[in-house]
């Protein structure tokens, strides 16, 4: 028989395991509740939650992520980030060109358009044609480099009381625009233009449905891109929605897609930390957007079966501007897009493009413009469950 001592250490010994498993436990609970906590402080807000867009699809019925099966850096990338933003995401690769035949492009001049841009045309009409096919009421299409602030929940709950209103405004000022000018206007600055061109978010009514928190008097809201015009001022009839004192928007001089990019207008008529819901406006890349069912059918027929002759962006900025072929005042869809953009494009630190080459103004640096408080810049914070968020554009400290 084993002795009384042999007993007792097999005893203490299995208080312990038990006491040591009960600390790891504690660790990684307390770790991962760090984590959240952290997270959710900034992703849960009030009005969020009250508009319905608190949910995992950001108000949406869903998100779509065009990711080419190759770029799987990227799909890492914007999954981790989606995991620590409690967002939901569905996949629609990526195509390359030599995979679409000659046979399925629609009339036009697709020979003339690169392969980036043509595979990068075809994810997106694969991508409307699953929001058709799963009836969809609205959905959002990321691509998959797209980044955002941590108060993404905030800034989308101010924007969809702009995207109820905003169709009404665009409405009234179009009717109005058919009268003669008054030519006292023509004396006001590019800043009084905007200014009386604009009304303020404040008066807004707050009502909104939790089931429909953008409503759907629109066709694709336009949500991140790397450039818009203002529309044509309209200080009698205001166009414009301006949520002043954003905290999220960046200081006038960090407001340009790329950094050796011009300034945007809104920086020089608007005072800073400003941002404007407005009707697209040659408008450019397609970071994000949002379709109503209605607008995915539209879309989908405009580029997929009837014409199909620049790069997808360039397209559907014509399109959103009335500019295809045989369109009409009547005709013209509603696109709305926001200034600056709530989603952007991160640049990590190898940055390769599949679509085509930067640009002018380009310049090798890890950065998503525009966005403060960025996700992907804070990742490696965030898995190392650090305190705090490193921000990108932080205002200029007064000079004492």
């Amino acid at each position: 028989m084993p002795s009384q001592s042999y007993g007792r250490i097999c005893l203490v010994v299995a208080f312990c395991l038990v006491v040591l498993l009960y600390v790891l436990k504690f660790q990684h609970d307390s770790y991962h509740e760090e984590v959240f906590t952290f997270t959710k402080q900034y992703f849960r807000s009030s009005n969020a939650l009250a508009d319905g867009i608190d949910n995992g699809t950001l108000g949406f019925q869903k998100i779509f992520v065009i990711n080419a099966p190759w770029r799987t850096d990227r799909k890492d990338s914007i999954s981790l980030a989606a995991s620590y933003s409690g967002v939901t995401l569905d996949w629609i690769d990526g195509i390359e060109a030599e995979s679409i035949r000659e046979k399925a492009y629609p009339p036009g001049y697709h020979r003339e358009i690169s392969d980036g841009n043509r595979g990068s045309w075809r994810a997106h009409m694969n991508a409307l044609r699953a929001i058709i096919q799963q009836n969809l009421t609205t959905a959002l299409i990321l691509e998959d480099d797209a980044d955002w602030d941590f108060r993404i929940r905030s800034q989308l709950s101010d924007f969809s009381h702009g995207a109820r209103r905003l169709p009404d405004l665009v409405t009234q000022s179009g009717l109005h625009s058919r009268k003669p000018s008054n030519p006292s206007l023509e004396k006001l600055s590019q800043a009084e233009l905007a200014k009386h061109s604009s009304i303020s978010y404040s008066s807004i009514p707050r009502s909104i449905s939790k089931e429909d928190p953008y409503g759907r008097d629109w066709n694709v809201l336009w949500l991140g891109h790397c450039g818009a015009h203002l529309p044509p001022p309209s200080p009698n009839k205001p166009n414009r929605i301006v949520i002043a004192n954003d905290e999220t928007v960046p200081e006038p001089q960090y407001l340009k897609s790329m950094p050796r990019a011009d300034l945007d207008q809104i920086g020089s008529v608007y005072p800073p930390h400003t941002r404007i819901i407005h009707q697209a406006n040659q408008t450019v890349c397609t970071i994000a957007y949002a379709v109503t069912q209605s607008g995915a059918r539209r879309l989908l027929y405009e580029f997929g079966i009837r014409e199909f002759n620049k790069g997808y962006d360039f397209a559907l900025s014509d399109y959103c501007s009335g500019l295809t072929k045989g369109a009409t005042k009547e005709t013209m869809p509603l696109c709305i897009t926001v200034q600056p953009p709530i989603f952007s494009h991160h640049f990590p630190l190898k940055m390769t493009s599949d679509i085509t080459g930067h640009g002018a103004g380009y310049v090798a640096v890890v950065e998503t413009r525009y966005v403060r408080w960025s996700v992907r810049m804070n990742l490696e914070r965030l898995v190392k469950g650090e305190e705090g968020v490193v921000e990108q554009w932080p205002d200029t400290k007064p000079e004492p």
